[in-house]
C-alpha cells in the first residue's frame, strides 16, 4: 500500500464511522416527551492557542550508509475555528511551530592497521513546521474527542563531513544545504473545556515526508587543492508528533442550542478520560535485505518473532447515544524477537549468516470507534498509527576453501519502525469508575532502511590481516505482527448528564 495513501486512508477511516451516528443515534432516544436536557458547552467559533510537545523519527540517506533517528522540541500556536452541530464538531486549524527535531550518525570504516580509514557523519535538522488541517470529532459536553488530517510545510537543514585516507593520499569534503518539503499528516486527539472559555488539549500527529534529492555544496580538499563539491542524497523522512496546548475561544456556553446534542443512552456512561495497564503476547514474520552475503541465495533471510508485552495506556471517549468516538495512547515494553542463521556454500568459499532482531519498545496511537451494548458493555474498533524501536544484529564469517584466510563481521543498529495498526476488542465496565478489555492489534510496518555498524576482521594471512571499522547498509526491512491483550482501566469522572451513571 503507497505509504501517503495508508495515512490518508487512517484519517478518513476515523472520519467516516462517525458519518452516520446521527441518525443511528436518533433511535436510541425515548418515543415519549423530550427530557429535560443539560446545558451544555458549545464548540462553535474561533479560537487561538500556543502549544509546546516533541517530536521524532528515521533519515535514511539512501546509499549514504546513513540512517539515524532525529528527534527533539518545538513549540508554537495554533487558530482556527469550529462549528458544532448537534454532538459533531468539525472544523479548520492552521498552527506553526518553532522546532529542533535533529540527529545525526557517524559512520568510520577500515583501521590505520588496514592501511584505510573512511569516515562520515551525516546530520538533518527540521526548524520549522507548519500544518492546515481538518478537524472532525464528537463532543460529550466539555469533551471533544478528533480526528485530522492536512498538509505539512517542514523547513530542514543537512549537512555532511567526509574524510578517507589510504595509498598514501588523504582527502576531506564539506556540504551542507536547506530544503522545504510538503507532505500529508494524520492525526488524533482531545480537547477539555476549563470554562471562562479557555480549554487544554492533547494530540498525535504523523507527518510523512517521503523521499526527496537533496543538494548539499561545499568543498572538497585533495592533495593540498581545494575544489567545489556538491552531492545529491536522496534523503527519505518520517516523524511522529506529540502536543499539548491551550486555546482561548470567543463565545461562550450554548444555554439553548438549535441542534441539541445526544445525550448518553441510558447504563454506563463512556465519555471522559481514562487510563490503564495492560498485557498480552506479540508474534509476527521479519524479513530482511540480502545483507553481507557473499554467496547469493534465492530467499530472503525471514524468521518468526515473538514474545510477551505489557504497559500503560492513556485515552478519552465522546459518547452519543449508543455510539462511542476516542483517541488512545499506548505504551509497551516488549520481549518479541527472534533469529536465523544460515550456512552457505559455493566453490572456493564458505559463508555463515546469523540474523536477529528484538522490538525494545512499541507505541500505538489509534482512534476507536464503539457501539454499547446493554449496559456496561462496548464493542469497538480501532485504527491509527504503530511506532516500534528495534535493535539488529548481523554476523558473518566467510571462509576460504582451501585456506588458509578468512572474513568475519559483527554489527548492529537501532531503527525506529513505523506501521498501520488495525485491530478490535470489547470493554466490560466493572463498576466505581474499572472497566476490563480484551483486544486483538494487526500490525504491518512499513519498510524500513538501516545501517548497521561494528567490526570486521581480516586474516588472509601474506594479504591482509587486522581489525577494522565496517559499516552495512540493508536495503529494507519489513515485518508483520499480530498482539493479543487483556487489560484494567480506570475512568475518571465521567461527563455528567441528565442520565445517571453505572460508574
Amino acid at each position: 500500500m503507497n505509504i501517503r495513501k495508508c495515512g490518508l486512508w487512517i484519517s478518513a477511516t476515523a472520519l467516516g464511522a462517525m458519518i452516520p451516528f446521527a441518525t443511528a443515534l436518533a433511535a436510541d432516544m425515548p418515543v415519549k416527551a423530550a427530557p429535560i436536557v443539560a446545558a451544555a458547552y458549545d464548540w462553535s467559533g474561533v479560537y487561538l492557542g500556543v502549544h509546546a510537545g516533541y517530536g521524532g523519527g528515521m533519515k535514511d540517506w539512501d546509499a549514504r550508509n546513513a540512517d539515524f533517528v532525529a528527534r527533539g522540541f518545538l513549540a508554537g500556536g495554533q487558530v482556527g475555528i469550529n462549528k458544532q452541530i448537534s454532538s459533531f464538531v468539525f472544523g479548520l486549524e492552521l498552527d506553526g511551530s518553532w522546532a529542533d527535531i535533529s540527529g545525526s550518525q557517524f559512520v568510520s570504516v577500515g583501521s590505520a592497521a588496514l592501511g584505510v580509514t573512511s569516515s562520515q557523519t551525516a546530520r538533518s535538522k527540521i526548524d520549522g513546521l507548519v500544518t492546515i488541517a481538518g478537524r472532525a470529532g464528537l463532543a460529550a459536553d466539555r469533551w471533544f474527542v478528533f480526528a485530522k488530517g492536512g498538509i505539512t510545510v517542514a523547513h530542514e537543514r543537512h549537512s555532511m563531513d567526509a574524510s578517507a585516507t589510504g595509498f598514501g593520499q588523504a582527502g576531506t569534503a564539506t556540504a551542507s544545504g536547506n530544503e522545504i518539503r510538503y507532505a500529508p499528516m494524520v492525526g488524533f486527539g482531545a480537547e477539555y473545556a476549563l470554562g471562562g472559555n479557555w480549554s487544554v488539549k492533547g494530540e498525535y500527529n504523523y507527518i510523512h515526508l517521503d523521499t526527496t534529492t537533496t543538494t548539499l555544496r561545499g568543498t572538497a580538499t585533495q592533495a593540498g587543492l581545494t575544489a567545489p563539491f556538491r552531492v545529491d542524497p536522496q534523503i527519505e523522512e518520517a516523524i511522529h508528533v506529540v502536543k499539548v496546548g491551550v486555546n482561548y475561544r470567543f463565545g461562550g456556553i450554548a444555554k439553548d442550542p438549535s441542534y441539541a446534542p445526544v445525550p448518553a443512552a441510558p447504563g454506563t456512561n463512556w465519555s471522559g478520560a481514562y487510563i490503564g495497564a495492560q498485557a498480552g503476547y506479540g508474534f509476527g514474520r521479519k524479513q530482511w535485505p540480502d545483507l553481507g552475503q557473499a554467496v547469493a541465495v534465492t530467499n530472503l533471510p525471514q524468521y518468526d518473532m515473538s514474545g510477551w508485552l505489557a504497559g500503560g495506556t492513556v485515552g478519552v471517549n465522546a459518547q452519543a447515544g449508543r455510539f462511542v468516538f476516542g483517541v488512545e495512547g499506548e505504551i509497551l515494553g516488549t520481549d518479541i524477537k527472534g533469529s536465523q542463521a544460515i550456512a552457505l556454500a559455493a566453490p572456493g568459499v564458505t559463508q555463515t549468516l546469523n540474523y536477529d532482531s528484538k522490538i525494545d519498545w512499541l507505541a500505538l496511537a489509534t482512534a476507536r470507534a464503539g457501539f454499547v451494548v446493554g449496559d456496561r458493555l462496548m464493542f469497538y474498533g480501532k485504527g491509527g498509527l504503530a511506532i516500534a524501536q528495534e535493535t539488529h544484529n548481523f554476523s558473518f564469517a566467510t571462509v576460504a576453501v582451501p585456506g588458509p584466510g578468512n572474513i568475519g563481521a559483527n554489527v548492529s543498529a537501532k531503527a525506529v519502525h513505523t506501521g498501520v495498526v488495525v485491530g478490535a476488542g470489547g470493554e466490560y465496565a466493572l463498576g466505581n469508575n474499572w472497566s476490563i478489555k480484551a483486544e486483538y492489534d494487526y500490525i504491518k510496518m512499513f519498510a524500513q532502511q538501516v545501517t548497521a555498524t561494528g567490526t570486521v576482521n581480516f586474516n588472509i594471512p601474506g594479504v591482509l590481516v587486522g581489525t577494522g571499522g565496517g559499516a552495512f547498509q540493508g536495503s529494507k526491512l519489513t515485518q508483520d505482527l499480530h498482539l493479543v491483550k487483556i487489560g484494567v482501566n480506570y475512568h475518571f469522572s465521567p461527563t455528567p448528564t441528565v442520565v445517571t451513571a453505572r460508574y
